[in-house]
């Protein structure tokens, strides 16, 4: 199987759209006519909004087939089943819950202001700060209890919702130590099978490999993005380091484009896979990590 043939047939499970306050490159509609017949299936993913009402009502589309999805930011009332409830009943396939991100204690620890003011414009002449919350007035979203020793009750609401609707969890941006203990309630309590733990290099999370190891021995998948190379400065050479310690088939492959400077998708997946074979990663590998886990997670 040819490298344009795998990238037909894979499934993209993070890739931003708008619109957003952070600038995106597609809407709903425009990417899916951007990707026709270029890639099996796009997890859209959205900082602020469901990406369930971004889609016109009556349509739903097939090729690619769009995973939906919810973030748990304060955008939408943090630790929230509700909204999780409404975007799993109003989506024709299953949807994906992330985590925080923007919100999430770790993200909110190192920075001025809730958002990275790069993320929202790279026009060093355009005042944005009128858009911007300080880090300090804006809620840091944990997963435990003030004295970090339990798991808050308001996630053990969202871990029951996810479960009742077969839904996908997502780490998103909280710490490795939250991952851990959330992800091995998922499993072990809620009996939860559907679990990614999102880009562990980036943005100094920083999951020991070893964890990684644990985790993918109860079931969850770890994820590599093309971004976390093309943005963030990681090495190709760590990326593959990682995914031979943890195992093909233990991970999957994403793109995490979406910004306005980034390629689509597809040509995302196409450039990261091209730069993973030149490393020695096969093709075997690639359609581990780009088609069949994915669909396992979907499915």
């Amino acid at each position: 199987m040819n490298l344009n043939t795998i990238i037909k047939r894979s499934i993209d499970l993070h890739a931003h759209v708008g619109p957003e306050i952070i600038p995106r490159k597609f809407d709903l509609e425009r990417l899916l006519k951007y990707e026709q017949k270029k890639i099996a299936g796009i997890g859209i993913k959205n900082h602020f909004f469901p990406t369930v009402a971004m889609q016109k009502m009556g349509v739903t589309a097939k090729k690619p087939l769009i995973i939906h999805s919810v973030t748990l930011n304060n955008y939408v009332g943090g630790f929230n089943p509700k909204i999780i409830q409404a975007a799993a009943k109003l989506s024709a396939n299953r949807i994906i819950v992330w985590f925080p991100t923007l919100s999430a204690k770790r993200f909110l620890s190192n920075q001025k202001y809730e958002i990275p003011p790069e993320w929202i414009s790279v026009d060093p002449k355009r005042n944005i700060k009128n858009i911007l919350d300080k880090t300090r007035d804006a809620q840091a979203l944990s997963i435990f209890t003030a004295g970090e020793k339990n798991i808050r009750k308001e996630v053990l609401k969202v871990l029951q919702t996810i479960k009742k609707h077969d839904a996908i969890l997502a780490t998103g941006h909280i710490s490795w130590q939250e991952s851990r203990e959330l992800i091995k309630i998922a499993v072990k309590k809620f009996k939860i099978k559907r679990v990614i733990i999102t880009h562990p290099i980036y943005q100094k999370i920083n999951m020991p490999i070893e964890i990684q190891k644990e985790l993918a021995n109860i079931g969850a998948f770890i994820e590599h993005s093309y971004s976390m190379s093309s943005i963030d400065g990681i090495s190709i050479d760590k990326i593959v380091e990682q995914i031979r310690s943890v195992g093909a088939d233990n991970c999957i492959l994403t793109s995490d484009v979406g910004q306005i400077f980034s390629p689509s998708p597809s040509k995302a997946l196409t450039k990261f896979a091209k730069l993973l074979l030149k490393k020695g990663i096969t093709d075997k590998e690639l359609k581990k990590m780009l088609i069949f886990n994915p669909k396992i997670l979907i499915l």
